[in-house]
């Protein structure tokens, strides 16, 4: 009894001490391509917000990261000819709106969309042709006024960094071509 006792003691005195750690999560990285695009997700456990609403969390994460390539693809692929390739090494994403429980209500959380929390992503790019650069910068993107004027009807997930990304191509990469 009297060892048992200071066994839970030591034990005790060891985890509130902080001795018990807890091993260091790995960085996550995904890569994701569409044509003449190539994305990297680098260190998506940092991201400030890609929280699932419904489901499991890592389908969630590939699903975000394969529509916006393949967003991104889509109006890249017919402006870039053959030996342009654009690169991005997304750095962190905040989606738009807010994550909130509903205490019950719903086995689901829900995505809040308020001007209190816009779209923002940042990221690293470079734009190449035949393995020269052209153009390469740093963006970090943000739209304060993204819920500002007329919202078109539209079913896609992630319309608000949808725009961020087409928007940003249009203003930095069609003009450097």
């Amino acid at each position: 009894m009297k060892h048992l006792l200071m066994i839970v003691l030591f034990t005790a005195i060891f985890t509130v001490a902080g001795c018990a750690q807890q091993a260091p999560t790995e960085p996550q990285n995904f890569l994701t391509n569409d044509g003449n695009v190539n994305i990297l997700w680098q260190n998506t456990n940092d991201y400030t917000d890609i929280e699932a609403t419904i489901g499991v969390q890592s389908k969630f994460e590939q699903y975000l990261f394969t529509q916006l390539t393949q967003e991104l693809g889509k109006l890249a692929n017919k402006h870039l000819t053959e030996g342009l390739q654009l690169d991005l090494t997304v750095t962190n994403v905040d989606l738009a709106g807010d994550v909130q429980p509903t205490f019950g209500a719903s086995v689901d959380d829900i995505r809040v969309v308020t001007d209190l929390y816009p779209p923002k992503l940042d990221f690293e790019y470079v734009l190449s042709q035949d393995g020269k650069v052209i153009a390469s910068g740093t963006e970090k993107l943000r739209n304060m006024g993204y819920l500002s004027g007329i919202q078109p009807l539209t079913n896609d997930s992630f319309r608000y960094e949808q725009e961020l990304l087409t928007d940003w191509f249009k203003k930095t990469i069609i003009p450097a071509l």
